[in-house]
């Protein structure tokens, strides 16, 4: 049986992680996760709790911690763009004893825009190079994760010059969801991008 646990998170909210969520996060006897995520959980004292962001380091706690009950809380959805991908890779699908779903910060930005996110393609250039921007256009809904190098104003820069506004009606940027500083910008022309502030987290969202 496997002995690791990756919880989902949310997209950071304290109010958006599960009861859940956090319920199985306290029996873990092994915790890892961000500042936020485990003040969100509020860990016992029993348990082992490893503040920690950096992916290979996590991913040595966890090797560290074979034989004991390891809980990994990710960003979101542990099914979307989240790190259980590399803790399968890294240890194999039988090592993970369980996955427990959350809410993701895309299922958010269209709550926020009021709009399904029903057949959404989603393109991540969150720590990867800003290559295929041409497929966005094949997609009547389009949902990009962006970083800080990557980020909104980047990303949109790129596409408006291969015809943005002529193909897609709606156009937004949605920063810190869930977050005290949470703003969702509509973008409806080129200048718009040049007054676009990037955030911590951002997910662009194009609908045609």
């Amino acid at each position: 049986m496997g002995w690791i646990v990756v919880i989902s998170g949310g997209p950071g909210g304290e109010d958006y992680i599960t009861g859940a969520a956090r319920a199985r996060a306290r029996e873990c006897e092994v915790l890892i996760g961000s500042e936020g995520q485990l003040n969100a959980v509020g860990p016992l004292k029993s348990q082992v709790v490893y503040k920690e962001t950096d992916i290979e380091r996590i991913l040595q706690i966890i090797k560290d911690n074979k034989g004991r009950e390891v809980g990994v809380i990710v960003t979101g959805d542990a099914g979307i763009y989240s790190l259980s991908r590399r803790i399968i890779d890294r240890f194999g699908k039988h090592a993970v004893r369980e996955i427990v779903p959350g809410v993701s910060s895309i299922q958010v930005a269209f709550a926020r825009i009021r709009e399904p996110w029903l057949n959404v393609r989603v393109f991540s250039y969150h720590g990867r190079p800003l290559e295929g921007l041409d497929e966005v256009f094949g997609n009547d809904r389009v949902a990009i994760l962006c970083d800080r190098e990557h980020n909104s104003k980047v990303i949109l820069g790129e596409l408006a010059g291969l015809g943005l506004f002529e193909k897609f009606s709606s156009v937004h940027v949605c920063c810190n969801l869930t977050l005290n500083d949470e703003r969702v910008i509509e973008v409806k022309e080129a200048r718009d991008i040049v007054r676009l502030v990037s955030a911590r987290r951002e997910i662009i969202v194009l609908i045609k």
